[in-house]
């Protein structure tokens, strides 16, 4: 077939949809992509350069953090055992008078006297730290009050208290131990 469709391009013709790139524009496009590339690679290590510093900047941060809540903690143990020194050293005074009423050879009134008025200034001191007596009287409130044991009495009043409780601020020390009103069932069925 001469000159038919079946035919390739003519020698020396590109052929459709291809353009004509000559030798030097490859390397002129091949150069700028690699130089790309360079500048690329140049970036990619400069950001690693970064990320380093940044990851080795977080971790010294992370340590001195560290330290810094071990710092806080030893610094709070060393309150705590100052506060107890104090304390203690206050309360080193009742000992004292507390064996020199045993070993009084006064009367009984003399010696019961004595044990109130220690009774007393120890309560002072114990004030002095926010102790307070909790109040119990009248309606049972189980986050102040533990009822050891019901009475006959008005429905959920205390009736007695058995041993006294103490806040120191808002905490609770001591719940104060209590016996707490019941309506008797016989009353009930009777009336």
């Amino acid at each position: 077939m001469v000159g038919g469709a079946d035919e390739g391009p003519a020698e020396g013709t590109e052929p459709e949809g291809v353009s004509s790139i000559s030798n030097r524009q490859l390397q002129s496009e091949i150069e700028a992509l690699r130089s790309e590339i360079d500048s690329l690679k140049k970036e990619l290590d400069k950001q690693a350069s970064n990320m380093d510093f940044y990851l080795d900047s977080a971790k010294r941060i992370q340590a001195d953090f560290d330290n810094y809540k071990k710092r806080v903690q030893r610094d709070r143990e060393e309150y705590a055992k100052q506060a107890n020194d104090k304390l203690i050293s206050e309360l080193l005074g009742f000992v004292d008078d507390l064996e020199r009423a045993v070993c009084s050879s006064g009367s009984v009134d003399d010696l019961k006297k004595g044990i109130c008025q220690i009774q007393g200034n120890l309560l002072v001191l114990l004030r002095s730290y926010g102790l307070k007596e909790m109040p119990s009287e009248g309606d049972f409130d189980p986050s102040l009050h533990e009822a050891l044991c019901t009475t006959e009495g008005e429905e959920g009043k205390i009736c007695e208290v058995l041993q006294k409780g103490y806040l120191l601020g808002p905490r609770v020390i001591r719940h104060a131990k209590v016996k707490v009103g019941k309506t008797s069932e016989k009353g009930e069925e009777n009336g």
